[in-house]
This record gives C-alpha cells, structure tokens and sequence, in this order.
C-alpha cells in the first residue's frame, strides 16, 4: 500500500483527507479540559483552535497571548486555520511569531494562490519570519553543526509556511529539526501544535515525531505517552488508509531518525558537551530515567545493520 507513489496521492485525495476524526473523544476525567492545550513535553503544547482566541466576554487574553509561545503548527485545514488567523477578530498574533501549515492534502497552484488574498498575504507574511529564522539562526550559524541532517543528507529547506509536500515523513523531518533549531536559540521557546479540536490523527503524529526524536520511544510507547497527557486524542484506526499512511511514516521517521543519530557521532559529542557545559545534568538524569522506563521495543532484537545499540540521548535544549 505504501510502496506505489500513486497509491499515496490517491490517498491524500480522499474527501476528509488527514482531518478526519474517527473515534469517540471520552472525557471522563474532571481533571482534563479538551478546551485548552496540554503541554506534551517541556515546552512543547497541543491543543485546539479555541488556544487561539481571545475570551472577548472575560477580557481574557488567550493562552498564546500569556505564554511565550513564539511558533504554531497547525494541523488541521489549512483554509479553516488560515480565515481563523486572518479574520478573527478574537484572535490576536504578534508580529515576532512563526505560523507552519501541514497539510498534505492542501492543493493550490501558483495562479490560484495569486487570487486568493488569504493565501496570498499568509504566505507572504510568515515566509518572510521563516526564512529569517532559517537563514540567521541555522544557515549562517555554528548551531548548523549541532542539528541533525535529512535522511539521504537532503539539504534542509522550507520553501513556505504551507507544508503540503505529499512526502509526510520528509515533512516531519523538517519540523523536527526546525523546533530543534528554536531549542538551541532559547530553550524557554513554547510551541503549540494545534488543530479543530487538538484531537485529529495529523497533529498527534507531530507530537509522536517530537518524542520518538527526543526520548526514543517507538510508536506504540510514543502514543500511549501522548495519550496520558491528552486523554482526548483520537485512536489510529487501522482500516482507514490516512491513518494507516500517518502510521507508516512515522515508523520510517523512527528508524531512519535513529540510524542518523547512531551514525553522526560527532554531533552526538558535542550535544554532550554542550549540555554538561550549561549545567544541565539534572535533566539529563531525568531523561534517562524516562528512557529506562519506557525503552524502545522495536530496537529489542534487531537494531541497525543487526546489531542492538544501546545509547544514551543526551539534553539538546
């Protein structure tokens, strides 16, 4: 199923695509509150669109406006998400923020992106802050010696705040990477990782990415994390083929993740230096400890090349 490109794009041209929600949300707890966004990892968010808004009623200002949240990754429909950040008069974004769209299935070709005023200003607007970012803090930095590269040494570019590539794995790769550049500038960064209801397969799948990267857990061990943090995800059904697509790619993401760092020793050096050197081994401690609990299962047995390597991940924030 995942073998044929064609194969691929007629799945992303399903009607509901990536933003289709297919399982029953079960908020029980009196604890959990879908409406606001939960913080997954340190510093790293999930939530809803409603995280956006302003609570014009209350005069309260919304959780971007109270958190030092400087990037957004919307998950959802990028022309919903698109109309709620140009429109709204309830939601209010400084000028100093990134907004990412992923959205493979978002189509639009040059011509009709000229007409549509909404696209047009969007693109305009936050391709400028990207590419700033990408260009002052990782092409003309030394912190591009401490980011891991694209699998198959692809150079790292992001050519529009639209992510629409239907290569979602490469996809996840650059948003990884991309948050790793903003650790390195301030590790007091928040990202918020957003969609309709903070709840649809696509943002989960950015979230399970961030930890497989971080903390080595395999899919299963991933999920379950995540779903302890936000009990209202929604489950990966199996018999839907954007799932299925999600799933299989976020496995290539760990496998192909992992050889890369096992094979980049040197950057693997000077993250650890790096770390000691800001007297961070507190934290490292902490990590280890989450490692040792929750050990990746699918390195047990096979690993790279057949060989089980066993590594500790050292504090890149």
């Amino acid at each position: 199923m995942f073998q044929q490109q064609q194969q691929q794009q007629q799945g992303f041209n399903q009607q509901n695509q990536f933003h289709y929600c297919n399982a029953p949300i079960d908020n029980t707890s009196s604890f959990f509150n879908p409406e606001v966004p939960q913080e997954i990892c340190p510093n790293v968010w999930l939530g809803p669109y409603q995280s956006l808004i302003n609570e014009s009623s209350t005069n309260n200002t919304s959780f971007i406006t109270n958190s030092n949240v400087k990037v957004i990754i919307n998950c959802g429909t990028t022309m919903k998400f698109l109309n709620l950040v140009e429109n709204s008069k309830n939601v209010s974004i400084s000028s100093d923020i990134l907004i990412l769209s992923l959205d493979p299935s978002f189509k639009i070709n040059e011509e009709e992106q000229q007409q549509n005023e909404l696209i047009k200003n969007f693109i305009s607007k936050f391709n400028k802050i990207l590419q700033n970012y990408i260009n002052s803090f990782y092409l003309n930095s030394p912190i591009k010696n401490l980011i891991y590269k694209l699998p198959q040494h692809k150079s790292f570019q992001i050519k529009t705040p639209i992510l629409n590539d239907l290569n979602l794995k490469i996809q996840l790769f650059k948003i990884i990477r991309l948050i790793s550049i903003f650790k390195l500038i301030n590790q007091n960064l928040q990202i918020l990782v957003v969609s309709e209801d903070g709840n649809l397969n696509l943002s989960t799948g950015v979230l399970i990415s961030y930890i497989m990267d971080n903390y080595k857990f395999n899919f299963t061990n991933s999920f379950k994390f995540l779903k302890l943090k936000r009990p209202s995800i929604n489950d990966f059904n199996f018999n839907y083929y954007d799932d299925l697509l999600i799933i299989e790619n976020l496995k290539k993401f760990y496998f192909e993740n992992v050889e890369i760092k096992l094979n980049d020793c040197n950057l693997m050096v000077n993250k650890c230096k790096r770390s000691f050197d800001d007297d961070e081994g507190e934290e490292v401690e902490e990590e280890e400890m989450y490692d040792d609990l929750m050990r990746d299962e699918i390195l047990v047995g096979g690993g790279i090349n057949g060989e089980i390597r066993n590594f500790r991940r050292r504090r890149l924030n």
